[in-house]
């Protein structure tokens, strides 16, 4: 269901097809949430239902016609309510790698350390993805206008946890080494 807070959250930065939606959630909200494609749509389309949202049909020519919705009054009061009066869950991790991880006992040291090496290299290349980002689509200002204040301290929130992930896995790397035989 947090899908629906998400969406309704970026839409109160203006109207977004569907595909602009789940393009952001790609590029911005990628280290503390993911969705599909579909996921999406099925919740567009429930919100539309419950009034929490509107579109306008855009005509195309070439292209499929496309859907621009927009946050409705019911939905802005519902999306507030949520984060004003729902209770914050704790986080959670789900991190595949470290399952992997909480099992190396059962590889080599050296598969252990070829597997963390790629790790590092995926980590760096997405803290310097996020930071080239932060880039062009901040400059270098470091205080945003308070209409994308949200979108900065996600993705600050994102470089530090990748940054976080870097030290770790040199870390990890550097106490293997010492298992080498």
């Amino acid at each position: 269901m947090a899908i629906r807070y998400a969406l309704l959250g970026l839409l109160t930065k203006g109207p977004h097809s569907g595909y602009d939606l789940h393009s952001i959630f790609k590029t911005q909200h990628i280290y503390f949430w993911n969705s599909t494609h579909s996921q999406v749509y099925q919740e567009l389309n429930k919100m539309r239902d419950e009034e929490l949202v509107t579109y306008e049909t855009i005509v195309q020519e070439g292209s499929p016609n496309k859907k621009l919705y927009t946050i409705t009054h019911k939905g802005e009061k519902r999306l507030i309510e949520w984060m004003m009066e729902e209770a914050i869950k704790p986080a959670k991790i789900k991190d595949e790698f470290l399952l992997r991880v909480s099992a190396f006992q059962a590889i080599s040291v050296e598969e252990a350390i070829t597997l963390l090496e790629r790790i590092l290299a995926r980590e760096k290349a997405i803290l310097a993805g996020t930071s080239q980002w932060q880039l062009e689509y901040y400059g270098e200002h470091t205080h945003p206008s308070y209409l994308e204040i949200g979108s900065y301290l996600t993705s600050e929130f994102g470089k530090r946890y990748a940054k976080m992930y870097v030290e770790w896995c040199e870390w990890a790397l550097e106490l293997l080494e010492s298992y080498r035989v």
